[in-house]
């Protein structure tokens, strides 16, 4: 342990492993253009005509249809979501709101300007451009919501406890400081370090390291840092978790670490969630073309596979 100025740091070590009780779809899933997703579908499960929803802009390169579903074609334990009633949240706060219809979703970020979806208005004849760019998208299913719940960020059944949920704050001053600095004296960081050709510490860019995040959960606050450089061929990442505990001095208790196997950058955590109300975190993160969930199972930081969801 290395007793640093005014925080004490506790480290212990992380691995990885699955988790013991997968998250179940109730628990948790992602909104996305105002529809709850619920799972990767197959594409023969679509059927008439496809609805071009958003169009690619310089602002926003992705390409979005909807697709009606065959019910013969999608399981029953998917079809069981319509008319189900489900808590919509976002930056701690909730609404009420019910699955009123399925549908499937596809995203793509096409390579060419394919033009088909200029001026279109009405759903476009399943054949050609059309077809051909529905089936090279990621395709989900999906249930549209009801209108008091749009623009939220995750969704629960409704007859599950609301969990606890943070948004991220940044860091300042002493605090952040000393953050840093116990960051930079993890045995990770150091093994990146080592393998650095440049001067200074790998994770400082030109403006600086990335934020110190702090997350306040009733029960506990805690501290997020992500750090990222390209070294050689390879992107080198590296993520830590602490638990802020009061005392004389302060005490930074390190939670977790983690390295390799995170996204690609750029990557940061969006909210903190006592999932199960048993203490263990989930942190859902972001990406430039990504969202997914890393949960605490012990002492383990789990990417959650049912969590991921490529957004082009």
């Amino acid at each position: 342990m290395r007793a640093l100025p005014w925080v004490v740091v506790v480290l212990f070590s992380v691995a990885y492993a699955g988790p013991a009780a997968p998250i179940a779809p109730e628990e948790l899933r992602h909104e996305l253009f105002d529809k709850v997703v619920i799972a990767e579908a197959k594409r023969d499960w679509g059927a008439g005509a496809i609805t071009v929803e958003h169009v690619p802009s310089e602002h926003d390169t992705r390409l979005v249809m909807t697709r009606s579903v065959d019910p013969t074609r999608v399981p029953a334990t998917m079809r069981a979501w319509q008319g189900r009633k489900l808590v919509a949240g976002r930056d701690g706060s909730t609404c009420a709101s019910e699955v009123t219809g399925l549908q499937l979703l596809a995203v793509t970020e096409p390579t060419s300007e394919l033009g088909f979806w200029n001026g279109a208005a009405d759903p476009l004849p399943a054949r050609g451009a059309v077809l051909s760019s529905w089936n090279d998208s990621h395709v989900w299913l999906v249930g549209e919501l009801s209108d008091a719940c749009l623009g939220r960020t995750w969704v629960r059944a409704a007859d599950l406890k609301v969990p606890a949920t943070a948004a991220p704050s940044v860091v300042s001053g002493q605090l952040r400081d000393h953050a840093l600095a116990a960051f930079r004296a993890l045995p990770a960081y150091r093994a990146v370090q080592a393998r650095f050709r440049g001067a200074g510490e790998w994770e400082a860019g030109e403006s600086g390291p990335d934020p110190v995040l702090r997350f306040d959960l009733p029960e506990r606050t805690l501290l997020t840092h992500v750090a990222s450089a390209h070294i050689g061929r390879v992107d080198e990442q590296l993520l830590a978790i602490w638990e802020l505990r009061d005392g004389t001095p302060p005490e930074l208790k390190l939670r977790q670490v983690a390295t390799v196997t995170l996204p690609r950058s750029p990557f940061g955590l969006s909210f903190a969630m006592d999932l199960r109300g048993d203490g263990r975190v989930l942190f859902a993160y972001t990406t430039r073309d990504s969202r997914g969930a890393l949960y605490e199972v012990g002492d383990k930081l789990v990417d959650v596979p049912s969590l991921r969801l490529a957004t082009q």
